[in-house]
C-alpha cells in the first residue's frame, strides 16, 4: 500500500491560539510589558490539563516553599496568528498591537481564572521580549494576574479558555492539524513539576488504537475508509492509556508525566494525504470495476477517478498481480486490516466492501473454492491460488485469522 508522503509546501490558512502552563514573571516597569523569570520561592507542585478540540481546563496547585508571605506575578502566553500565505507552517511575523486586536483576542479566548474558588482577574499585557529562541520569547501577549501566598500555603488555580489548532493544507491533498500545549513555561517555577496529567478528548476516533495501555508507538498511517485518505498521528510524549467513550463517541487519551522540568512541549499532530486517485493499491481497480456501490461513491467524491482508471487501463491488472507471491498477498491483507480495522472504523458501504474482500482473501489463502464468479475470477489471477475445497471451518484458520474474521464480520 502506498505510504504517506509528508509534503509541507502548504497554503497556510491559519487562525490559531495556544494553550499553556502559567509562567512566573514580572511586569517590566520601563516597558510596561511582561517578562518571564524563574522563581525560587513558589513551586508548581502538580497540574491536570484537560483538552478538548476547542477548549481547555487546567487545574494547578502552587506551593509557597518559604516561611514568608509571597506575592508573585503570573502570565499565560498568547501567540496569535491570522493570515494566509505560502510557506511551511507560516513565518514569524510581527502584529499590530491595537485595541481592536486585543478585543478580538479576549473575545476568542474567553479566558477565566479562579484561585481557591474565587474569580481571578487577568489583564492582557504585551510581551517584553521578541527574540528567536524559547517559546516565551516569541509570544505576543500574556494574560497576567497576581497570586498572594501565606507562608507554606498551597493555592489552587483553575484556568479555562478556548483555543484552536494550527491547520495546514495544500493544493495536492496534504493536511495537518496541530494541537500543542506549552509545557516549557511551567519550568519557570521552583523545583520540578511532581505530577502533570494531560487528558485529551479526541473526536478522531479511528486514528487511535482501541483501549490501549502503556504502549510506546502509534501506527504512523492508516487508511481511513470513510474519507478515502491515508491519515496519521504523532505525539511528542507517549500516552499512558487510551479509552473509547461510547456515550460521547470520543477517545480519551491520557498522558502521565512525573518530576518534569519540561524542555519539550506536549504536541499531537493529525496529518493526512487525500487524492482523487487514492488509495492506489492493487485491489482498488477491481472494486471500482466490479462493484457499482463503491464505484458510485468514488465517482461522487473525487474528480480524479477518470485518471485513476486510465492508469490501470495502461497497466493491465493481470500484470500487477503476477508479482504477488502468496506471502506478499498475505502481507498486503494484514497491512490493509491493521491500517483500517484494528481501530474504530465506521460502518459504511465502503468499509463493508473492504471487510468482505479481506474475509474472502483469508479464505482464498486456504484455497477455498468460491461459488461467486466475481471472487473466483479475481483470485484465479494469482498463480498460488488453487481452488480445492468448498468446506472450511474455524479450525482450518490460525488464531490470528480467526480474530481478523471475527472483527471484519462486524462490518457485514
Amino acid at each position: 500500500m502506498k505510504k504517506l508522503s509528508l509534503i509541507i509546501f502548504a497554503l497556510v490558512c491559519a487562525l490559531f491560539s495556544v494553550f499553556a502552563d502559567d509562567g512566573h514573571g514580572y511586569v517590566n516597569p520601563t516597558l510596561g510589558a511582561f517578562e518571564i523569570q524563574n522563581s525560587t520561592a513558589i513551586e508548581m507542585t502538580d497540574e491536570v490539563v484537560e483538552i478538548w478540540e476547542d477548549h481547555v481546563k487546567v487545574t494547578f496547585h502552587f506551593t509557597n516553599l518559604t516561611d514568608e508571605p509571597q506575592k508573585v506575578t503570573v502570565g499565560f502566553p498568547v501567540k496569535w496568528e491570522e493570515r494566509s500565505g505560502v510557506g511551511s507552517h507560516g513565518e514569524d511575523q510581527s502584529i499590530d498591537d491595537t485595541p481592536e486586536l486585543r478585543a478580538k483576542i479576549e473575545d476568542f479566548y474567553k479566558f477565566k481564572s479562579t484561585c481557591n474558588g474565587k474569580v481571578l482577574a487577568r489583564k492582557l499585557i504585551a510581551n517584553a521580549r521578541k527574540n528567536p529562541g524559547e517559546y516565551e520569547d516569541k509570544c505576543d501577549f500574556w494574560f497576567v494576574t497576581e497570586l498572594t501566598f501565606a507562608p507554606k500555603q498551597v493555592l489552587e488555580v483553575i484556568d479555562e479558555y478556548n483555543h484552536g489548532p494550527r491547520s495546514i493544507d495544500d493544493s495536492i491533498g496534504y493536511f495537518e492539524n496541530i494541537f500543542e500545549y506549552i509545557l516549557t513555561t511551567g519550568s519557570s517555577w521552583a523545583n520540578v513539576i511532581k505530577s502533570a496529567e494531560i487528558i485529551f478528548h479526541s473526536k478522531n476516533i479511528y486514528l487511535w488504537p482501541l483501549n490501549a495501555k502503556s504502549f510506546k508507538n502509534i501506527e504512523p498511517t492508516i487508511l481511513n475508509l470513510e474519507n478515502l485518505c491515508l491519515e496519521g498521528i504523532s505525539c511528542s510524549y507517549p500516552p499512558a492509556s487510551i479509552f473509547y467513550d461510547t456515550k460521547k463517541d470520543e477517545v480519551k487519551v491520557i498522558w502521565e508525566l512525573k518530576n518534569i522540568k519540561p524542555k519539550e512541549n506536549w504536541k499531537v499532530v493529525f496529518n493526512g494525504y487525500c487524492r482523487g486517485d487514492f488509495p492506489i493499491n492493487w485491489i482498488t481497480p477491481f472494486l471500482l470495476k466490479d462493484d457499482p456501490v463503491l464505484d458510485n461513491l468514488y465517482n461522487h467524491r473525487f474528480l480524479y477517478l477518470d485518471e485513476h482508471r486510465k492508469y490501470f487501463e495502461m497497466t493491465p491488472y493481470d500484470d500487477l498481480v503476477k508479482t504477488f507471491s502468496k506471502e506478499d498477498f498475505k502481507a498486503e491483507i494484514i497491512e490493509i486490516y491493521e491500517g483500517s480495522f484494528v481501530r474504530i472504523q465506521k460502518k459504511t458501504e465502503i468499509s463493508k466492501i473492504y471487510a468482505q474482500y479481506l474475509i474472502n482473501s483469508i479464505y482464498a489463502l486456504h484455497n477455498y473454492k468460491f461459488k461467486n464468479k466475481k471472487w473466483a475470477d479475481m483470485f484465479s489471477q494469482f498463480s498460488w491460488y488453487k481452488p480445492e475445497t468448498s468446506s472450511i471451518s474455524e479450525k482450518d484458520f490460525s488464531l490470528e485469522e480467526n480474530a481478523m474474521i471475527k472483527r471484519l464480520q462486524e462490518f457485514r
